[in-house]
């Protein structure tokens, strides 16, 4: 046995040259080479001695192990890196079998703890209680270590270069969704193995509690209670860890899916249309336009707000606008013809205010379309227009200040001095 004093004191002194170590362990094992390599790297004014020293030191307290049937090349000691990781906070996401043997191993648990009991053997009931008590706090252990490592997962897949594809980028989200998720989904369902083993070991635990009531005492109750407690603690824990899984990776997954869907139906159809023309793209060659059923598991609070909403729930009114009959005393339509308004200004000749007769005739009109007729009935020429002093005129949506126009009739008086000619445009404000 190597004394633990040894190695703690060894991993402190040298931890500026472990730590790093752990990386490249991860991704495979070393030689004596790349070791001494990498020590000298990091203490560029040791001996060449001083290295082979310092990595015997490692090799006798167990920190480096050499591979089996390759004595040069060497690996971390499995437990020293689980240790350092834990230092480290690094987590590595577990097996789904894993919670399911330990369920396995709690139900057994709970028939041993039921046969001491029938056979009122105090002691053995004591060490079972304790076991089931240890083995739920691994379960725990373990579902807090996959849910840090289900975040760095998706950490790890937003951070990573953007420049290769993103089914490449997901790639370890996809694989721990249907490795680890969906696995988890069917192990926490209502009816999964999940459910009905702590059910069993609940069962077991509640009657004990009833019969110790009523035939005495063999262990303390206390106990009982604590180990009870933390298995409902672990059934909470199981499903808020597959909760967070579902929300930190199912959008991620279902990004992927939908950029490989359009991906396919755009490839599909730009074949098509380079050999057909875009006029021969069926629509059953873009799924692009189809979206994937998607499912998320909300909260408690989120269901009972929504049914509630839902048996609240009360349609707005539906507004239509009044229906109103128009008097026969109201002025008639304009004219949508150039030729008629003209006709209709004709017949009104003379006109001492072209603007305020306009405003007469169209009191609702808009703004703009009674500056319109204002600028084509001025250069008509059937009329002979004389200038006038500017004023403002009130229409129903603006304020207009222009220089109107007096009209007469052209015919009338063909002696008479020309009209101006290329008068210039109305000012508007």
């Amino acid at each position: 046995m190597i004394e633990p004093k040894r190695v703690l004191r060894a991993l402190a002194e040298h931890w500026a040259l472990i730590e790093p170590l752990c990386e490249r362990f991860d991704q495979g094992t070393l030689s004596l080479v790349e070791l001494r390599q990498h020590v000298a790297r990091q203490q560029l004014e040791s001996t060449p001695q001083d290295i082979t020293q310092l990595l015997d030191v490692w090799i006798r307290l167990d920190i480096l192990v050499p591979v089996a049937k390759s004595p040069n090349r060497f690996e971390l000691n499995a437990q020293i890196h689980d240790f350092l990781a834990y230092l480290r906070r690094e987590h590595r996401l577990g097996l789904c079998l894993e919670i399911e043997a330990y369920l396995r191993h709690l139900e057994r648990l709970a028939g041993h703890i039921q046969d001491a009991f029938d056979n009122r053997d105090s002691d053995d009931l004591a060490r079972q209680l304790r076991l089931l008590d240890m083995r739920v706090r691994d379960v725990l252990k373990k579902l807090d270590n996959d849910e840090q490592a289900l975040v760095a997962v998706a950490e790890r897949a937003k951070t990573s270069n953007r420049q290769i594809p993103l089914r490449q980028r997901y790639a370890e989200v996809l694989a721990t969704w249907d490795e680890y998720v969906e696995p988890m989904i069917q192990l926490v369902n209502a009816d999964g193995a999940f459910e009905q083993g702590v059910r069993k070991v609940e069962t077991v635990l509640l009657k004990l509690l009833g019969e110790q009531a009523r035939l005495g005492h063999l262990v303390d109750d206390d106990m009982l209670l604590r180990t009870h407690a933390r298995i409902l603690e672990m059934q909470t824990s199981a499903q808020l860890t597959l909760r967070h899984a579902r929300e930190l990776l199912l959008p991620l997954r279902e990004e992927a899916r939908r950029h490989n869907a359009v991906t396919r139906g755009a490839a599909l159809a730009l074949s098509v249309i380079r050999r057909k023309g875009i006029d021969a793209v069926p629509q059953a060659a873009m799924p692009m336009f189809t979206r994937p059923q998607s499912t998320f598991l909300g909260s408690a609070s989120q269901v009972e707000a929504y049914v509630y909403a839902l048996a609240r729930f009360e349609p707005k009114p539906a507004r239509f606008p009044k229906a109103h009959k128009t008097q026969s005393g109201d002025l008639p339509r304009a004219p949508r013809t150039v030729k008629e308004m003209a006709e209709r200004c004709e017949q009104a000749l003379p006109l001492p205010d072209l603007m305020a007769w306009l405003l007469e005739q169209e009191p609702e009109g808009a703004t703009d379309e009674l500056l319109y007729w204002f600028s084509r009935l001025s250069r008509e020429k059937r009329f002979k227009r004389e200038r006038l002093e500017r004023r403002e005129y009130t229409t129903q949506e603006h304020l207009v200040s222009l220089r109107s126009f007096a009209l007469t009739s052209s015919r009338e008086d063909a002696t008479s001095a020309p009209t101006e000619p290329n008068a210039s445009p109305a000012h508007a404000s």
